[in-house]
Formats: C-alpha cells, structure tokens, sequence
C-alpha cells in the first residue's frame, strides 16, 4: 500500500491526487509504503529516483538498524528497528519481536518503508503523539524515533504483567510445562527487545555525532529520544535479568523436591530390601540356620515376625532423619509486623 501525505496543520493529510512525479517541493511531503508489493516498489524506485537498496532494505526481516547516504542522489537512510506483535500460534517463538522500518528523506520528502502498519502512523499522522517530550518538532524523523520508542514501553510493561503472572502459576499449579513455554516465549520477546534497542542507541549516537548539521533543537530532541531508547533498553534488560532469577529459584525449587522424593523412595527401598534379605537367606538349602528345625507354620510366623519387627525399627529410624532434612530445606516464612 502507497500513500502520500501532505503535512497541514501539524498532521499529515492524505492527498490522492498527487502523484510521484509532481511532488510539492515547498511543503513537507511523507510518502507511506506499507507492506508493498514489487509493483510499488518498483514505482517509488524509478519515479522518486530513490537507490533500490534504500527502499527494499525494510523488506528484509534481517536488515540492522544503519545509517547510510547516497551522494548520487542525495538521499539519506535511517534504518532502525520497532516493536510489533506475533500472532500467538505453536510456530511462534515470541508474542512480540522487532522489524526494520526505513525512512528515506531528501529535502521536504520523506519515505517510510515498513512491512508492518503500526498504529504508532496513526498517531504520526493524526498529530496525537505525546508533546512533553518535544515530538512537536517539524523534523518527522525525530517524531518516527520517540513514537516507535515509546511502543517498546508499552510493550515492555505487558510483558512485565505477563511475567508476574506466570511466576504466580508456577507457584500454584504442578503442571508447568505449558506455563515453562510462555515464560520462555516472554523471555524471547526481551532478547528481540534488547538486541534492537542495543543498535538503535547506536543509530541515534551517530544522528548526534552530525552536529554541524543540527541546530540546538534538534541536539535537545535527540538526546531526549537517545534517553528515552536508553530507559527502555535498561528496563529490558532489569526484566531479563528478573525473569533469568525467578527461572534459578523455580530450579532449585524443582530440585528441593526432587531430593525429596528420592530420599523417600530410598527409605522404603531400604524398608523392601530387609524382607528380600531374609527370604533369600531361608530360601537357601542350609539346615543349620536357625529356627530351620522348627515346624514350618510356626517357624514361617516367627520369621515373619521378625521382618515385620526389624523393619518397623529401621522405619522409626529413618523416619525422623527424613522429616528432619525437609524441615531443613523450608525457608522459614518472616511473620509481617
């Protein structure tokens, strides 16, 4: 889909008439291409003379975040990467992961190239974004950066809800496996997350290091988009390192419990074993064992007498050690004043 707007009033208007060709050069003009086909791109690549690796360097889902200019053609290229979401199905690895979107500018005319149509054009488009942070600038570059930033935020936070969630499941329910997956789908989201946000400080560092082209407004607007990026990125990565804590706890949690269940079952192995022990004895042909010469019934009962008094011993013994080593592993709970 291709789109040309008219910047009127603070917002962008969608002109119709207008055609590649006969761009207004005395107002700022924003041509949208969302998820196109080959057709358009090969439209806005010969009618706006635009290099073609400008313009399909959004369309590869691996293409980083750069900066690049074209002498020829005059053209510069920002890539940097934003937030979108997954469709929640057993392939997807993520509920939310990153994709490059591309902004082209010469002069009054901007291109975006993005496979995806965010609701953060909208806002683009609408003039609706947040003001407090100087997104009142005409520059629609800097409008671009801080509104697709403040998406990460928002993303971010849901994620944080999910993850509380979770861990809250963990605790009650005894059958994690689903619940193991979703908490690893969130911790992918982060990894995506962190990767992006990581190459687009750098984009927004090398936009700064052109300072003879900016004007003092422009170096305010940047370093207020450069601390914007750096508070996500930080975010991603306390949650990360949260979600990486709560993983280790659950572990050793899963590992208290199975040092439990194994020292039970030894204990009643022990308990299995002393009957085995002396049934294999008396079933040997020795006729010098004892209580051999008495009759069978009698000497049958004293036998198993025997084995139900040595084992009912060993049971009293182990016992106590056994409840005394869970006790042992049970944090003891603080009593709230």
């Amino acid at each position: 889909m291709t789109n040309v707007l008219l910047q009127r009033d603070g917002k962008y208007v969608k002109d119709d008439s207008l055609s590649l060709l006969h761009l207004p050069t005395d107002q700022r003009v924003w041509v949208q291409l969302t998820n196109p086909n080959e057709i358009e791109v090969k439209r806005v690549i010969d009618e706006l003379s635009i290099p073609e690796d400008f313009v399909r360097s959004a369309l590869d889902d691996e293409e980083g975040p750069r900066l690049d200019l074209d002498d020829d053609t005059g053209y510069r290229l920002i890539v940097f990467d934003i937030p979108v979401t997954q469709s929640q199905t057993e392939d997807s690895d993520a509920p939310y992961t990153t994709m490059p979107l591309s902004i082209i500018q010469k002069g009054n005319l901007t291109v975006s190239v993005c496979l995806n149509d965010s609701s953060k054009f909208n806002d683009i488009k609408h003039g609706t974004l947040r003001s407090n942070v100087l997104l009142d600038s005409p520059k629609i570059l800097y409008q671009f950066l801080l509104a697709f930033h403040s998406l990460y935020e928002i993303y971010l936070r849901a994620i944080d809800k999910a993850s509380t969630n979770i861990e809250s499941k963990l605790l009650r329910n005894s059958n994690t496996d689903n619940i193991l997956v979703e908490f690893m789908k969130l911790k992918n989201a982060l990894i995506y997350f962190a990767s992006s946000l990581r190459q687009n400080i750098l984009v927004v560092d090398k936009l700064l290091a052109q300072r003879t082209n900016l004007t003092e407004d422009d170096i305010e607007t940047l370093e207020n988009i450069q601390v914007e990026i750096k508070q996500a990125f930080a975010t991603c990565t306390l949650q990360r390192e949260l979600m990486n804590e709560t993983m280790d706890t659950y572990a050793n949690i899963v590992n208290n419990r199975l040092a439990e269940r194994m020292r039970f079952l030894t204990i009643v192995t022990i308990i299995l074993a002393i009957p085995t022990l002396i049934a294999g004895i008396y079933g040997m042909n020795l006729d010098n064992l004892p209580l051999a010469r008495m009759g069978g019934f009698w000497s049958f009962i004293v036998i198993c007498a025997i084995i139900v008094v040595v084992c009912v011993l060993v049971l009293l013994w182990l016992v106590p050690s056994h409840r005394k080593y869970c006790n042992q592993k049970k944090p003891k709970r603080r009593k709230h004043k």
